[in-house]
């Protein structure tokens, strides 16, 4: 809550310390700090905090006028939000054209969302992940929680107007309403979660997220600052304070021992979150309290104010420094990463938001011609407010200087992605399936057209017909563009050792029982297949989803899963894979794909025409993405060359098969 334009309006310095307390912890968990990884709940830190200040300007209004003027106070809610956005989406843009012109399209959308403040719902209606973003953040991701709070600025005073009108001399009425469209919009939460990775709808939906918001309002009716005494006894004082560590213990644990993929997030944590939040902020404005006094110190104060533009400034300038600067210096970056943030946030505060929330556009205009006066009795009077279009100009430079430079220094800028699509990755097939050819085969390369097909001493397979089914780690194996040579991708390697006809079934994300983006999953693919009587082999590139699925709560076991697929495909021979991750902490880490490895391995002794390829035991750090999970180009070239090798040894043209489960690549 900066320091209030009119004279006759009550500071609360407390709440710029929460907000400071907020924003850190959202800083925290985009720079990946190890111990803030719930960090993302200072966002729900924020919507409390927000439906308790407006709340209280609202009831403030109410009771000095007998009415309010909802014009004048969307004009002030415009004042302080719009010109700092602007100038980041201007920004934005500016940077996309210098450093990333293909993703130029997508920030145009995400532009005019953001100033629809509508983001957080095209956000879910593309069905867009916010947890899962593997080759980095796009730097308008963050702008969903503007919309989920404008949103709310633009409903809750008219519906709050319409309760007070015929309430006003039951504000207890309206208490309770409040409190039970705050207890719908958790309940709701509840049902709309579910066990997966992926809870975008639950987390940005506005129906679901109100409730935060709307407790914040219950504390602003049956709380008002404005008439707490100064003087308490000892004994209440002391209550206060301790209700404040309690508090602020509370929000620490969270913010520490909070999991963003865990279900619990949303069957009681954002909740608890909310109600903790609601006593720091009871404890921040009572003018008895020490711990209001300590939340109201200069340094979190000076935080608190600029805020705002911390938050829209941290999200751009990580998503658009390359993956390949100080990769082993993350302390080093992260710091670089939060000078830029604070830097430029305070920039726009000097120079944009403080002079446009104190004048209004025209008026800080106004005020620039001046040379720095503001008007006072019908005189100019000197103001230590600095220019509005110098500064504005100097802040926009600055940082697409710095958001260019950041790629330019350090590499390819990076571009957002969802969920399980590796990085530089064109998402087209290099080829669609024939019609012609009844269950969606093409043909393999012919491996008479090439040199380098066969490796000397390439065993040959029996399979005649492959089908390849993979998440976004096999995405690469067919890609023309991370395989600009032909003879390196995965369907020449196959023709080399004898398949004539490859299908690419490979899609982000995929595992055998959830679903992505409305494509089908494992399990759906197969009995396709099975319909339209395929007779064939079958490799299985699966894992990566699948244990990261039952990480956060999946329902079916990962044995379970694969016998899923091998029932469906009877005796059928089916290469499946051991996998590596280079992570080790999160859903898509190495412990979670050990499990995967010792269930596919156990399935192995349950099912004689599988095989399992140890890619484990072969796999190496430099092949992979800086993400841990994917692929760089050497590693789709030798990951393609050693599984179509080992189907050979696995189910060999002229021997016997292997009796161990486990094989190897010969390549």
């Amino acid at each position: 809550m900066p320091r209030p334009v009119s004279a006759q309006a009550t500071y609360l310095p407390g709440l710029d310390g929460v907000r400071a307390l907020a924003v850190i912890a959202v800083l925290g968990y985009h720079l990946e700090v190890p111990f803030l990884r719930g960090g993302l709940l200072g966002v729900g830190m924020f919507f409390t905090l927000s439906g308790f200040l407006i709340t209280f300007i609202l009831l403030r209004e109410w009771d000095e006028h007998g009415r309010i003027d909802l014009k004048r106070f969307w004009l002030r809610r415009a004042r302080r939000l719009l010109p700092a956005v602007i100038l980041l989406l201007l920004v934005v843009l500016v940077a996309t054209v210098l450093v990333a012109p293909d993703d130029l399209g997508d920030r145009l959308v995400e532009s005019a969302a953001a100033m629809l403040y509508i983001s957080n719902w095209t956000t879910i209606a593309s069905d867009t992940s916010y947890f899962v973003a593997f080759a980095g953040p796009g730097p308008l991701d963050h702008l969903w929680s503007l919309a989920v709070e404008e949103q709310f600025y633009v409903i809750w005073p008219l519906l709050f107007v319409g309760l007070l009108t015929p309430l006003r001399r039951h504000l207890a009425r309206v208490v309770l309403i409040t409190l039970g469209l705050a207890a719908a919009s958790f309940v709701w939460m509840y049902v709309v979660a579910e066990p997966g990775f992926d809870n975008t709808r639950a987390y940005e939906g506005t129906d679901t997220r109100a409730g935060g918001l709307l407790l914040g309002v219950v504390l602003a009716m049956v709380w008002r600052p404005d008439r707490l005494r100064a003087k308490i006894a000892d004994g209440a004082r002391n209550v206060v304070d301790g209700l404040g560590v309690v508090a602020l213990a509370v929000l620490t644990w969270l913010v520490v021992a909070t999991d963003p993929f865990s279900l619990s997030l949303y069957r009681g944590g954002l909740l608890l979150l909310s109600v903790a939040t609601l006593l720091l902020l009871a404890v921040a404005v009572h003018p008895a309290s020490r711990v209001a006094a300590l939340l109201g110190t200069a340094p979190l104060v000076w935080i608190g104010e600029r805020s705002y533009g911390i938050y829209l400034w941290h999200l751009p300038v990580i998503a658009f420094t390359p993956v390949t600067v100080l990769p082993e210096q993350p302390v080093v970056l992260g710091a670089i990463q939060l000078a830029l943030s604070v830097g430029l946030s305070a920039l726009s505060w000097t120079f944009v938001e403080d002079p446009i929330r104190r004048h209004g556009l025209l008026g800080a205009i106004e005020y620039a011609r001046s040379d720095g006066r503001t008007r006072t009795g019908g005189r100019w009077a000197a103001a230590p407010t600095p220019t509005l279009v110098g500064g504005s100009a100097a802040v926009a430079i600055v940082g697409v200087a710095i958001l260019a430079m950041l790629p330019v220094v350090g590499g390819t800028a990076r571009s957002s992605a969802s969920a399980g699509v590796p990085p530089a990755i064109d998402p087209e097939p290099i080829a669609d399936a024939d019609p012609d050819a009844g269950v969606g085969l093409v043909d393999a390369v012919d491996e008479t057209e090439s040199d380098t097909a066969a490796l000397a001493g390439d065993p040959e397979t029996e399979c005649d017909a492959v089908v390849h089914i993979g998440d976004s780690t096999s995405r690469g194996l067919f890609n023309e563009n991370q395989l600009p040579d032909p003879e390196e991708r995965i369907d020449a390697r196959y023709a080399a050792v004898g398949v004539g006809e490859v299908a690419n079934e490979v899609s982000p994300a995929q595992s055998v029982v959830e679903t992505y983006n409305d494509e089908p999953n494992s399990d759906d693919r197969v009995a396709d297949y099975m319909t339209r009587e395929y007779d064939g082999c079958w490799v299985f590139a699966l894992g990566m989803q699948d244990s990261a699925n039952q990480a956060v709560g999946g329902v079916v076991e990962l044995g379970d899963r694969i016998d899923i697929l091998m029932e469906q495909i009877g005796d059928q021979p089916a290469l499946w894979m051991t996998g590596l991750a280079l992570e080790q902490d999160g859903p898509w880490s190495d412990p979670e794909i050990r499990k995967w490895n010792d269930a596919v391995t156990d399935a192995c002794g349950r099912w004689p025409n599988m095989r399992v390829y140890d890619w484990r035991s072969e796999a190496q750090e430099d092949w992979y993405d800086a993400d841990g999970i994917h692929f760089n180009a050497a590693g789709d070239v030798e990951r393609a060359a050693r599984i179509a090798t080992a189907l050979a040894v696995a189910f060999p043209a002229a021997a016997d098969r292997p009796t161990d489960c486990l094989v190897r690549s010969e390549a």
